[in-house]
């Protein structure tokens, strides 16, 4: 098998994306049809791309899965990366124009984007035989099209240390937003270096925002109209600002630095995916953490009212252009074939999404995956912005200002007017 990177182009993130996105509205749809399984067996090399590729923690783990397709078929799958920060921008750029090959890893809050260029294959008669679930399968779908295959799904919620939480005398999860500051502030009380939330408030994870705006009531999108800045949204964010200036979150944290302060034993809450226990395996001294490590349903305003999560999950598509058959085989074989799924669920805890890999004794067995369904995914929601190609200009322009109200520059209801106004003129973009 060979591998390769493809280097860096020029960041043109924002403007250059939006110009392409613009361009792209006049493509259109997705394409033809992938040969149907078993009616292509010319077989052909082929590229798959994907940020997992990119990562230390993954690169062995999907060069063997494609090693698994390739065996004995005499081709070689070529595997190429582009860092997460620019993955999505550069796979739409280099899409545009016809660069992009095979099968690639997607977002799901990328695939409008991208089937407007009109470059994906139709991978519907793989979806009929792949035993996928339907609430997967649904977010591979574009207009009735089947564009991307699910790869793996879950959600965005809560993840807590028990051990910490009892240390500082917290015996129940948290459930309203009262108790759930309460908790924090006894965390604090234990003293040393403890963020007691490491809620993401660097830019490319301020989409953490949107369930607790949710949680305060904001819809955040009505029809095409954009509603950061109403009641609901400015509570949230006047709320998260008081959580600052008492030091209960802090400024300059992702989602490395989260996972990496819960693997240290200095938070005792923070938002990520279900796979997280994978990384938490891998970068906790103590393994013992992974015991402790507990989903939780995210707190409520009001006892009563519905937990809030983020809906989140990943697609293997594949292009026109090139070995369509072949890639469309790769991407059916690594979405549903069962040990396959079963590998990489106990590699890296990654959710999969065939209900014949959901029902084997390997996933139903795990108290901690049955807690996150119930917790978290049972209500996750995509995020309503995704609906629009101008998405990530949307979400830059709400995380300028929501660190602008966090940092004191703007009230939080100056920061969601203005933010309100620049997302609304993206809403036809």
């Amino acid at each position: 098998m060979s591998t390769t990177r493809f280097g860096r182009l020029p960041t043109v993130l924002g403007l250059a994306l939006g110009t392409a996105m613009l361009a792209a509205g006049c493509s259109g749809g997705g394409g033809s049809a992938a040969p149907a399984p078993g009616t292509d067996s010319k077989l052909q090399d082929f590229t798959f791309t994907s940020w997992y590729y990119g990562e230390d923690a993954q690169k062995a783990l999907i060069t063997t899965e494609a090693d698994g397709f390739t065996k004995d078929k005499g081709i070689k799958a070529q595997l190429s990366s582009y860092p997460f920060a620019e993955y999505r921008n550069q796979v739409l750029l280099r899409a545009r124009s016809h660069d992009l090959k095979g099968a690639a890893q997607l977002d799901i809050a990328d695939l409008n984007s991208l089937s407007q260029l009109g470059v994906l294959a139709d991978l519907g008669a793989y979806a009929k035989s792949g035993g996928y679930t339907e609430a997967a399968l649904k977010s591979g779908q574009i207009d009735g099209k089947q564009l991307g295959l699910p790869w793996y799904t879950g959600s965005i919620g809560l993840v807590s240390n028990q051990a910490l939480l009892q240390k500082a005398g917290v015996t129940s999860a948290p459930k309203t937003i009262a108790d759930f500051e309460a908790a924090l502030k006894k965390i604090k009380a234990l003293g040393g270096d403890y963020v007691p939330y490491a809620m993401t408030t660097k830019p490319e994870t301020i989409k953490d925002v949107i369930p607790w705006f949710r949680t305060f009531g904001s819809p955040i999108v009505d029809g095409d109209q954009i509603k950061v800045n109403d009641a609901g949204a400015v509570e949230a964010l006047t709320w998260l600002k008081s959580l600052l200036d008492q030091k209960l979150i802090s400024l300059n944290i992702g989602r490395p630095e989260a996972r990496t302060l819960f693997s240290q034993g200095r938070t005792a809450f923070f938002d990520d995916a279900n796979q997280v226990r994978g990384t938490i395996k891998n970068q906790a001294k103590d393994q013992t953490l992974l015991q402790n490590t507990v989903p939780i349903a995210r707190p409520v305003k009001q006892a009563g009212d519905t937990p809030q999560s983020l809906a989140w999950g990943g697609l293997v598509v594949v292009f026109k252009d090139g070995p369509a058959g072949t890639a469309a085989k790769f991407a059916g074989y690594l979405t549903s074939d069962t040990p396959t799924a079963i590998n990489r669920y106990k590699a890296i805890g990654s959710a999969p999404t065939t209900q014949a890999a959901l029902d084997s004794p390997a996933f139903k067995s795990d108290p901690y995956s049955s807690a996150w369904q119930t917790a978290i995914t049972a209500n996750a929601q995509p995020d309503p912005l995704w609906q629009f190609p101008a998405y990530g200009q949307m979400e830059s322009a709400l995380a300028a200002h929501v660190q602008a109200a966090l940092i004191g520059k703007e009230t939080p209801q100056q920061a969601l007017d203005a933010a309100n106004g620049e997302m609304q003129a993206l809403v036809k973009k």
